[in-house]
């Protein structure tokens, strides 16, 4: 089983790389927010400025494949690790994501260069986390992961134990038979059914440590991506802005992307744990006929809209991705704008 997990790790994190490889032999050479800033640069100062914008753009696709990667190991855990009931499956998404961000920290910093013959010119404007992007883009994300703290709560204090006193289950009383007199229903005997997996405290606590660790490493990587040092020439102050924001735009997309992810893993499993929770037989008196199941409300009916927002997140989860990877596109469409100038010149 660990060979067949390995094979599938490698597999999938090759195919990652030949799709972004693909994605960027194809991307077009177009002017994005970072190539008009380069077209507003000097030759000499455009020379300056290319080794941080191809440094951006490996920092950034070394995150998702690396961030893949760590999310599909932790996944195949799940399956060589049966008596884990599912945990791994769980946490993948939010490994993945801490992983990406690490890597994308842990990159060699690439510094401005410094001319001793031009004025220094410091700024003294303050620079937060939130500075080089819209305020929306962080406050949807944060509130989305508090909303998920609160419901892993709320699930915890709902869940009963399993067989081995893990709180992974939702208990409720449900039909257990009856018996029929004259044609007519009588002896309705109930039972405490359990239905699993719910995200209860077992789940729910490395959900939420990991969510509080999730929250903590974007702030820290937004952070250093702001307070980084300035470039000493002034002239290089909007491309330095420029390639700022294109970076808190990529931790934006890849963590939300990444949170929106496991929020719709989490729902879909607790929507449909609660939807067959909620499903109750019919007594009917004749015995040799199966019973209709009718809906519990309102706990069916808030299992099924469950579900279904739970997809629609997973939808836009996979757009924030594709907008990640749009950034990269971005970077490196700078870039080979900057190198197809240099080689018509050189001509």
């Amino acid at each position: 089983m660990g060979r067949i997990a390995l094979v599938v790790v490698i597999a999938a994190v090759a195919l990652l790389v030949f799709v972004l490889v693909a994605l960027l032999r194809k991307v077009p050479h177009g002017s994005s927010g970072v190539a008009l800033q380069m077209e507003k640069l000097p030759s000499a100062d455009r020379a300056v400025v290319t080794p941080l914008i191809q440094s951006e753009w490996k920092r950034m696709s070394s995150a998702l494949v690396v961030g893949f990667a760590a999310a599909v190991i932790v996944w195949q855990l799940g399956g060589i690790w049966a008596s884990l009931y599912g945990l791994p499956y769980a946490l993948a998404g939010m490994v993945g994501a801490v992983v990406g961000l690490c890597v994308m920290n842990a990159w060699p910093p690439t510094s401005w260069p410094s001319d001793e013959r031009k004025a220094r010119v410091a700024e003294i404007a303050p620079r937060g986390a939130t500075s080089f992007g819209k305020q929306w883009i962080f406050v949807l994300p944060l509130g989305a992961a508090v909303a998920l703290v609160l419901g892993l709560i709320l699930t915890g204090l709902y869940s009963s134990t399993d067989e081995n006193g893990l709180h992974r289950v939702f208990s409720r009383r449900r039909l257990a038979g009856w018996g029929v007199e004259n044609g007519q229903v009588v002896d309705v005997q109930y039972t405490i059914s359990a239905s699993s997996p719910f995200p209860g405290w077992y789940y729910g606590v490395p959900l939420i440590v990991g969510t509080i660790l999730f929250i903590a490493v974007v702030y820290w990587n937004l952070r250093r991506a702001a307070l980084a040092p300035r470039p000493t020439d002034i002239n290089l102050f909007a491309i330095d802005a420029s390639l700022r924001t294109l970076r808190t735009r990529f931790t934006m997309a890849a963590s939300s992307a990444a949170l929106g992810l496991y929020i719709a893993g989490v729902g879909v499993m607790t929507g449909i744990t609660l939807r067959s929770a909620h499903l109750e037989p019919v007594p009917t008196a004749e015995l040799d006929v199966i019973p209709r199941y009718a809906a519990v409300e309102p706990g069916h009916t808030f299992a099924v809209v469950l579900t279904v927002a739970s997809l629609a997140i997973a939808v836009a989860a996979m757009t924030l991705l594709f907008r990640a990877v749009a950034a990269v596109l971005e970077a490196v469409s700078a870039a080979r704008v900057e190198s197809a100038r240099v080689r018509d010149e050189a001509h």
